[in-house]
């Protein structure tokens, strides 16, 4: 029992370093698309934490999309002047949702897909890849809508009615293109790894 608990460990400190890594390195947590604009643009860790709750489960899945949460919220702190800055500098905003894609996604394979053919299997995990992005889109959008009424958070550029629309149509494009990279990056890298982990009894 204390070798399984070290082996899960020692993987969930592997994927807390490659998720603080896509915080500080450019590019690699970030894609850009021409929406720096609004202070915005695509995200892909999500899909490091997706694939962490496939692989260990839905525990450690919540804990390494919280600590990816966490770093977001400093991150916002340290480093303000953009309205996406101020969108995370809510802890509710920059936490929740990111602590959620690990959860739910964990929940979700472990129920719906551990257990299934490869060829299902495979198409289940580039189906939960795109689910990550929208749930960490939706959590985003719904509580920064909510910290901005709440609070009467005041931005250039912010409006002061129809948040919740505007941030859509901030967040469309983002979207699409996060789910079709989820679906793809989770699907292939997924596969892979979890073939890994079982061999080394690590099975969520």
């Amino acid at each position: 029992m204390g070798t399984k608990k070290t082996k899960y460990l020692v993987v969930t400190t592997f994927f807390m370093a490659i998720v603080l890594i896509q915080m500080i390195v450019p590019w690699l947590g970030m894609l850009p698309l021409g929406a720096f604009v609004v202070g915005a643009s695509a995200t892909i860790i999500q899909f490091t934490a997706a694939i962490a709750a496939i692989i260990l489960g839905p525990k450690y899945g919540a804990f390494i999309g919280a600590f990816w949460g966490v770093l977001s919220f400093i991150n916002a702190l340290t480093h303000p002047g953009t309205i996406g800055s101020l969108m995370f500098q809510n802890p509710l905003t920059a936490i929740v949702p990111r602590l959620l894609v690990g959860l739910l996604v964990g929940y979700l394979f472990n129920a719906l897909f551990r257990n299934r053919r490869v060829g299902t299997k495979v198409f289940g995990l580039g189906l939960l890849g795109a689910v990550a992005a929208i749930i960490n889109t939706t959590g985003v959008v719904l509580l920064t809508a909510f910290g901005f009424t709440v609070m009467h958070t005041n931005f250039t550029g912010i409006p002061t009615h129809g948040i919740l629309p505007w941030l859509v149509g901030i967040v469309s494009f983002n979207a699409i293109f996060e789910m079709i990279v989820g679906f793809i990056e989770v699907g292939l890298v997924a596969g892979v790894l979890l073939l890994i982990a079982e061999k080394a009894d690590i099975k969520g």
